[in-house]
């Protein structure tokens, strides 16, 4: 039996109501810091704010654009913390890794993070105690409840199609403007961040909507974003190592932890940026199947 297409409408409102409920479901569990739970809960905020950035194309509200301002400070927030607890995971690794058991560089590269992380989840939970807060988490829970399409009886294949080729146009633009600086990269990283949420948000609103031509979107754009990601990540790490072997060496310590575990950083860094090409023209042949 043919599927029945959704209007744009339809389609809008769900992905904005099921997005809302993911941010609304995951923050008790970031504010009791739960094992994954800032992380899940970031991950959620992050997914809304994507989507809110491109339905606002098709459905521009006041109410929206508050929503994005809080959920960026939000996201502020929670990144910091997260960030932290992200150095400390992969210092730790890379010292496991690297058959290093050695207090002083675990003290530095691990246990100055897990630290930080305590003090900037203890913000996470203040900013949460705020009026602001309140607001914004009034504002999630009605994400999408009144979204309006000047054509309300588009249809969802058409509009998210449209949607869809300009966020992987988007993509693209970033990978020609990349001069293989971090900032760069960290711009087609986002870039392919956004077209992989917004991807997953159509799949999960209505697999049947675009199908399969729109998990192939958003797994080739996971794939960009991951692979920058780790990339970004072990690059910050061999730059921390760099900067914690001299205060070793100050301090009269020993400094081959932190050579160790720099090299194997950026090896690590390399590998991840040599496979950037490739995943980036998967980027753009999914996307021409949306054409």
């Amino acid at each position: 039996m043919p599927h029945d297409t959704p209007s744009a409408q339809t389609l809008t409102r769900r992905i904005l109501q099921i997005a809302s409920a993911d941010a609304e479901s995951t923050e008790a569990a970031a504010l009791a810091d739960e094992p994954d739970g800032l992380h899940q809960h970031r991950t959620s905020v992050r997914r809304l704010r994507s989507v809110l950035a491109v339905l606002r194309r098709i459905t521009p509200s006041a109410d929206a654009e508050e929503l994005e301002d809080a959920l960026k400070t939000w996201g502020r927030v929670l990144g910091e913390a997260r960030d932290a607890e992200v150095r400390a995971e992969r210092a730790e690794k890379a010292l496991a890794e690297s058959g290093i058991d050695d207090a002083d560089a675990r003290r530095r590269l691990v246990g100055d993070e897990r630290a930080a992380y305590r003090q900037l989840h203890a913000d996470v939970v203040t900013e949460h105690e705020t009026e602001a807060s309140r607001r914004r988490i009034q504002l999630v829970r009605e994400a999408g409840l009144g979204a309006e399409l000047g054509e309300d009886d588009a249809k969802a294949r058409k509009v998210f199609r449209r949607l869809l080729r300009k966020e992987a146009n988007r993509v693209a633009r970033a990978a020609r403007r990349s001069d293989g600086t971090l900032d760069r990269l960290h711009d087609v990283r986002k870039a392919a961040r956004r077209l992989r949420y917004l991807s997953e948000a159509v799949d999960r609103a209505d697999a049947d909507v675009l199908g399969a031509d729109v998990r192939r979107v958003a797994r080739a754009a996971k794939r960009v974003h991951k692979l920058l990601g780790d990339h970004r990540d072990d690059l910050l790490l061999r730059d921390r190592a760099t900067d914690q072997r001299r205060r070793a060496f100050t301090a009269q310590e020993d400094t081959r932890p932190y050579d160790a575990v720099a090299a194997l950083a950026a090896d690590r860094a390399d590998a991840h940026l040599a496979n950037v090409p490739t995943a980036l023209r998967k980027v753009e042949k999914a996307a021409r199947r949306l054409a």
